[in-house]
């Protein structure tokens, strides 16, 4: 942005520069004319130079005119929003054919608007074919009007005619002058050129570091969106291992102890024997369904048939009947009426637990008991089994904890006698923060 701001401080003042020079010429010219006509000198004047010049109005009217639409088009286009190549082109040698016009107007005494106008389309022209052609052309411009040859060919008066009017010392003074502007002009020009350049350079610098740091960004995400990609992988596997570990464990579970219960009746109680394997294949066609949904990442199907209440009472129903353990179910927590994951979760874990109960302790009593304080729902499950020597998290274990605590929830858990001194077995205890009933789930 600095260096845009000395950019535009230059082209002002080069601006402002061949504005005065303009002025110089059309103002000697004119004065000289009016002082060889106020001091009856024509005669001599038109036999010197054998040329009739031009009323002495012309040159400033036209070439300020010009110069001032100039002007105009160049600060009107820098402050134009115009995307389409055609305008900016049009508004480009609109510009060139006013330079020619002033360069014609002031008798091609002064060709230095080239270079203003050079700078100016160097500066708003990016394409650099067109760039290099309108550079071609002004240069062309200048180079050719800095000799009387055009003067002479086109029949005009000279500029050192005008000035041979005057006295030795007044020439010297005004050529002086002369030099000093136009040597001024060319001065802003190759400034304005250099740092023109040189930020263009330093931009393109700055883009292609720009550039590297977005490739190194596109690079860091692609790395992390295969890194997501991986990790969502996993956690999908996990997840759907803890369905079906809690599954097909519960299930399978429920049916050997149910097929072992079948056995040891089948010759003493038949009757009894078949009811246990009618359970038992009950259980394994619920088992079933549950794989299935599962697999389709569904909730388990006693929970899309009915709610947590129902569903909870009829698995330990189930359970009771597959197997020889007896459980006893309190529910103090009011309607069980949670949010959707919520409530899979409740479920799963309470499954998984009368499952590792039986599975690993050999319980022949489970306890379950499930409150409420406020927003914090409390499940303690206990039982009879064997414990354990040394309580490690196994599979459904560390599947539990991780349900829990996805829902901000703890588990803990250990052998019964920790917390009832003389009784053997095993607990669990669930703490789970509840959002509300079903539709009032939050981000």
């Amino acid at each position: 942005m600095n260096n845009e701001k000395k950019l535009s401080d230059l082209a002002a003042l080069m601006f402002l520069l061949n504005c005065v020079i303009i002025f110089y010429y059309s103002l000697i010219c004119l004065a000289t004319t009016l002082r060889i006509c106020g001091s009856f000198s024509a005669y001599e004047f038109l036999a010197a130079v054998q040329r009739v010049p031009r009323p002495p109005w012309q040159m400033p009217v036209w070439t300020l005119s010009q110069y001032l639409l100039l002007c105009a088009v160049s600060f009107g286009k820098s402050r134009l929003d115009i995307d389409r190549l055609e305008p900016r082109l049009a508004l480009c040698l609109v510009e060139i054919a006013l330079c020619i016009g002033i360069t014609v107007s002031i008798d091609f005494y002064y060709s230095g608007v080239a270079l203003l106008v050079l700078a100016d389309l160097v500066h708003y022209v990016r394409n650099s074919i067109y760039r290099l052609c309108f550079m071609v052309a002004l240069v062309f411009l200048y180079a050719f009007g800095q000799y009387e040859i055009v003067v002479s060919a086109t029949g005009q008066i000279p500029f050192s005619a005008y000035l041979s009017y005057y006295s030795q010392p007044v020439r010297s003074w005004f050529a002086g002058l002369e030099s000093v502007l136009v040597s001024l002009n060319v001065l802003l020009f190759v400034l304005y050129m250099i740092l023109l350049f040189t930020g263009q350079k330093a931009e393109n610098v700055r883009i292609r570091r720009l550039n590297e740091q977005l490739h190194d960004a596109n690079e860091q995400l692609r790395d992390y969106a295969l890194k997501l990609e991986r990790m969502t992988e996993l956690r999908e596997r996990n997840r759907l291992a803890r369905e079906i570990h809690d599954t097909l464990g519960h299930t399978l579970t429920g049916i050997i102890m149910g097929a072992d219960a079948g056995l040891a009746l089948f010759d003493a109680a038949p009757e009894e024997a078949k009811k246990r394997i009618e359970s038992v294949a009950q259980s394994a066609r619920e088992g079933l369904n549950d794989v299935r949904r599962s697999i389709k990442a569904l909730r388990p199907d006693a929970l899309e048939k009915a709610g947590l209440a129902e569903a909870l009472e009829t698995m330990i129903r189930n359970f009771q009947a597959s197997t020889s353990a007896q459980v006893r179910y309190e529910q103090l927590a009011g309607p069980l009426i949670f949010a959707q994951d919520e409530e899979d979760t409740l479920y799963r874990v309470i499954q998984e637990g009368m499952t590792n109960a039986v599975r690993h302790g050999h319980a022949l009593e489970i306890q379950i008991r499930i409150t409420r304080r406020e927003d914090q729902l409390m499940v303690d499950i206990r039982d009879d089994g064997l414990g354990c020597e040394h309580a490690e998290a196994g599979f459904g274990l560390r599947h539990m904890k991780e349900r829990l605590d996805l829902l901000g929830g703890s588990l803990t858990w250990g052998n019964r006698g920790e917390l009832e001194p003389g009784l053997r077995g095993f607990y669990l205890i669930v703490s789970l923060p509840v959002r509300g009933e079903k539709g009032e789930e939050h981000d």
